[in-house]
C-alpha cells in the first residue's frame, strides 16, 4: 500500500538545492504526514487519503528512500471492502505500465516530487503513480505501487508493498519497498522528496457483466470503525534511507463533527 509501497491530502512541491554525498551523510531527515478519510463519516467505505514530505534539518534534499511503512488506525475494515477484485501482474505492469492491468485490479493513485541529481544542477519531476492489487505470497493484501517518470528522467518503476497485521493504536500497516531510482550513468540515484497518494474508490470505476451486458461501478471502500478514538483516527509513517538512516511522522483523521459523543471511545 503504497509505488506504494506505496502507498492523499495535499503534497507541497519542496525544491532542494543538489548536495554532495558526503553532506548528505551528516544530515538529519524530517518528515511530516498528513492523512484524510473520503468521506469522513463513522461507518463508511471510505478513500485513504496520504501524503509526505521529507527533508533534511538543513533544508536540503535526503538521501534516497529504501523503504516507507504506513501504520493506520486500528478498526479499520477490510472485509467490505471490493476493492481489488482482480490482480495484476507485477512483470505486466512493468512492462506495459497501467494499460496491462484489469481495470478492476486498481486501488488509487497519485503522485511524487523528486530531486534528480543532474551535472550542474538538480530538477524535479512529477511522476504519475498509480496502485493496484497485486498477487499475494503470504495471504496478506498485495499492493503494486507503478511510477511513470517522463522528464527530466524517463524511468517506469514498479514498488511492491503489502499489507501487514499491526498494534496498539494501529490494526495494520502497508509496508512499501522502494526500489533504487537511477538518474544518469554513474550519478546519484533520485531522492523522493514528497508523495501524494489515495487507496479508495475516489476517481476509481469498476466493470462487471450483467444479463450479456458491461456494466460500470463504484467498488466499496476500507470501512472506518463506528467509533472514533479520542483526539481522532492516528496514522503513522516510518522512513529508512539509502544511508542506513531513518525518521518517522505522524498525523491523525479527526474525529467528524457530526458524530454524537456517545460512540465516541473513552
Amino acid at each position: 500500500m503504497l509505488k506504494l509501497k506505496t502507498l492523499a491530502a495535499a503534497a507541497a512541491l519542496l525544491a532542494c538545492a543538489c548536495l554532495p554525498a558526503a553532506a548528505a551523510a551528516k544530515a538529519t531527515e524530517k518528515a511530516t504526514l498528513t492523512t484524510s478519510f473520503t468521506p469522513d463519516r463513522l461507518g463508511a467505505s471510505t478513500t485513504v487519503g496520504f501524503s509526505f514530505n521529507i527533508l533534511t534539518t538543513e533544508g536540503l534534499a535526503p538521501p534516497p528512500l529504501n523503504s516507507i511503512d504506513l501504520h493506520m488506525p486500528a478498526g479499520m475494515n477490510y472485509t467490505t471492502t471490493t476493492l481489488g477484485l482482480a490482480i495484476c501482474q507485477p512483470e505486466v505492469l512493468a512492462k506495459e505500465g497501467l494499460a496491462g492491468c484489469p481495470v478492476n485490479s486498481r486501488l488509487g493513485f497519485g503522485s511524487a516530487y523528486v530531486e534528480v541529481p543532474f551535472g550542474d544542477g538538480a530538477g524535479t519531476e512529477l511522476p504519475e503513480i498509480q496502485a493496484v492489487m497485486g498477487p499475494s505470497h503470504t495471504g496478506n493484501i498485495a499492493v503494486l505501487f507503478y511510477a511513470n517518470g517522463k522528464a527530466p528522467v524517463s524511468a517506469q518503476l514498479v514498488f511492491k508493498g503489502e499489507v501487514e497485521p499491526a498494534s496498539g493504536a494501529f490494526g495494520s500497516q502497508l509496508t512499501t519497498l522502494v526500489p533504487p531510482i537511477p538518474s544518469v550513468p554513474g550519478g546519484n540515484n533520485v531522492a523522493i522528496l514528497s508523495v501524494k497518494a489515495t487507496i479508495g474508490p475516489e476517481g476509481l470505476t469498476y466493470e462487471k457483466h450483467v444479463h450479456g451486458k458491461l456494466v460500470h461501478f463504484k467498488p466499496l471502500g476500507i470501512g472506518v470503525p463506528e467509533h472514533c478514538p479520542r483526539g481522532g483516527f492516528p496514522f503513522s509513517a516510518s522512513f529508512t534511507f539509502e544511508d542506513g538512516s531513518a525518521t518517522t511522522a505522524s498525523a491523525k483523521v479527526p474525529c467528524p463533527a457530526s458524530h454524537s459523543s456517545a460512540r465516541r471511545k473513552k
